[in-house]
């Protein structure tokens, strides 16, 4: 057989399967008319959201658009208990047509099922701990046992951005009972089931004592191969209509949740006119929703323009994920990292170098007095600023936590140690040049009057130790505070790209370095061009 045959034969057996696929899709809602009855995938141990009630009947908030779609398709309901684990291996099998599960809606999940947008619901993580774990933030965590559901999309990316111990369980009910047997210091959750769990009058004294991350959106879902097929529309417009009507908010309401911002947010969107009085949020001529209604994950660069126009470009160009360029979120948390770099940079230096001259100046003093100030800054020269954090954070911290309740900024905290740290180098530093000008000029004093004639001297060494603060300021992250090297680290543990993050903060920092230097010069320029006058 001729290697061009070969070629037709195995593009005829691709077209022929292709249209079998298509059969197939075209067939699933008819499948489900046909049978007269629509099977739902939806959660037996979430409260509110999907729960058992005292006759063993599946009710909850899902449960109810489960029963909306079935009264849309004009068919009967079977609900079918699912788990985290289970709920898209049931989808994939056939033995669900639709998951409504708290499903949150990541790329990874788009890839092995249709997730039909708009998503209906969002939810964040957070912990639910009892009220002697003293956690006052995420960094309390570090380390420690903590308790997770298997199948939760977020446990990895939480437990790579806070070193967390995850003790993961293969349900809910089991982690229960390890965070009350004391396995784990708190439990690793959803907020939405967290609202459920502290309903009940046996956690009464539990609580949610940080604020809820990795904010994810929830998606109704489908079969993959039921991409573009008539089902998808006809749950895609159900939700659609949810948004615009409000019945996703009375849903809410009728089920004593707490008021969600995202459905607040998204029905305003879905109800906003253009100026012309058509919906902004209506279906385009080839059947997609507007780039501003659709979910961030699916869009191109053609869907947008400006910065994610170009953001988006590069990767699909050069697959480069920039997601600093065409996701705002993570723009914003880059940015806000960058900005409380420069703070820890300014109070760094600042504080290095008002310790640095008053340790000098207390060392040139009184001989006892000076005895003690050189003995500490010995040590807190000889100490690394890392451990140093630490001792101060953790253990001195945990202390004054504990005891008196007391809690601490976490960026104050690492400004006072590299402080200290730097403080400690610039004494020796002045010590020393002041002990050259007292052997140039016998009746020299380390005083106020002689400290600018030092600084002079030992312009380069301090200059270096403060470059070296500034390059110090990324060990913050080790207690959580949230600088430039924190929000890198969150961006690459959501998106996965950490090769182009780690070069962005590569050339972050060698901008802000380069800078500090380029200002430092800029005052030994001036300086020598006072001392020639």
């Amino acid at each position: 057989m001729s290697s061009r045959l070969v070629l037709r034969v195995a593009c005829l057996l691709a077209l022929i399967a292709i249209l079998g696929g298509r059969e197939a899709l075209a067939d699933r809602l008819d499948l489900i008319q046909k049978r007269g009855t629509l099977i739902v995938g939806v959660k037996s141990d979430y409260p509110p959201f999907g729960m058992l009630d005292a006759n063993g009947r599946l009710i909850g908030f899902e449960p109810d658009l489960a029963a909306d779609l079935a009264r849309r398709l004009g068919v009967q309901l079977q609900l079918v208990a699912v788990s985290s684990t289970n709920r898209l291996q049931k989808l994939q099998e056939g033995a669900i047509d639709v998951v409504v599960a708290t499903l949150g809606d990541t790329p990874q999940r788009r890839q092995i099922a249709t997730l039909i947008e708009p998503n209906y619901y969002a939810s964040g993580v957070t912990v639910v701990a009892p009220p002697n774990a003293y956690l006052s933030s995420w960094a309390d965590l570090r380390g420690r046992k903590v308790c997770a559901t298997q199948g939760a999309y977020f446990n990895r990316s939480m437990a790579q951005r806070f070193l967390l111990d995850l003790q993961v369980f293969n349900g809910t009910r089991d982690t229960k009972m390890a965070l009350r047997d004391g396995r784990c210091v708190a439990w690793l959750y959803d907020d939405t089931g967290i609202v459920g769990i502290l309903g009940d009058p046996e956690w009464a004294n539990y609580e949610a004592p940080l604020p809820s991350m990795m904010i994810s959106p929830w998606a109704v879902a489908i079969a993959a191969l039921e991409r573009g097929s008539q089902l998808e529309r006809a749950i895609s417009d159900a939700v659609a209509d949810w948004h615009r009507s409000g019945w996703l908010i009375e849903a809410e309401k009728r089920w004593g949740i707490k008021p969600s911002r995202f459905l607040a947010e998204t029905r305003e969107l879905w109800t906003r006119a253009k100026p012309d009085g058509g919906a902004v949020c209506a279906r385009m001529p080839d059947g997609e929703w507007p780039a501003e209604c659709r979910n961030k994950f699916l869009l191109t660069s053609t869907d947008v323009g400006g910065l994610q126009h170009v953001g988006l470009l590069i990767k699909e160009r050069t697959g480069i994920n920039l997601t600093v360029l065409y996701d705002a979120y993570d723009r914003n948390l880059f940015l806000s990292g960058l900005w409380m770099t420069l703070r820890l940079m300014v109070g760094s230096i600042a504080g290095s170098l008002i310790l640095g001259c008053l340790g000098a100046l207390m060392a040139g003093g009184i001989p006892l007095l000076g005895g003690l100030v050189r003995l500490a800054a010995a040590l807190g020269r000889m100490t690394p600023p890392l451990l140093l954090i630490y001792l101060v954070f953790f253990g001195v911290g945990h202390i004054v936590v504990t005891r008196y309740g007391w809690t601490f900024d976490g960026s104050l905290i690492a400004i006072l140690c590299l402080s200290f740290y730097t403080g400690c180098a610039i004494v020796f530093a002045l010590l020393e040049a002041g002990a050259v000008l007292r052997d140039q000029e016998p009746g020299f004093a380390l005083n106020w009057r002689g400290l600018p004639r030092a600084l002079r001297l030992a312009y380069a060494p301090v200059i270096a130790s403060l470059v070296n603060v500034v390059k110090a300021t990324g060990m913050a992250s080790a207690i959580a505070v949230p600088e430039l090297i924190s929000a890198s680290t969150a961006i690459v543990a959501e998106q996965g790209n950490a090769a182009v993050m780690m070069n962005v903060l590569m050339i972050a920092y060698f901008l802000l370095v380069m800078g500090v230097v380029q200002l430092f010069n800029y005052f030994e320029r001036r300086m020598i061009r006072h001392d020639v006058r």
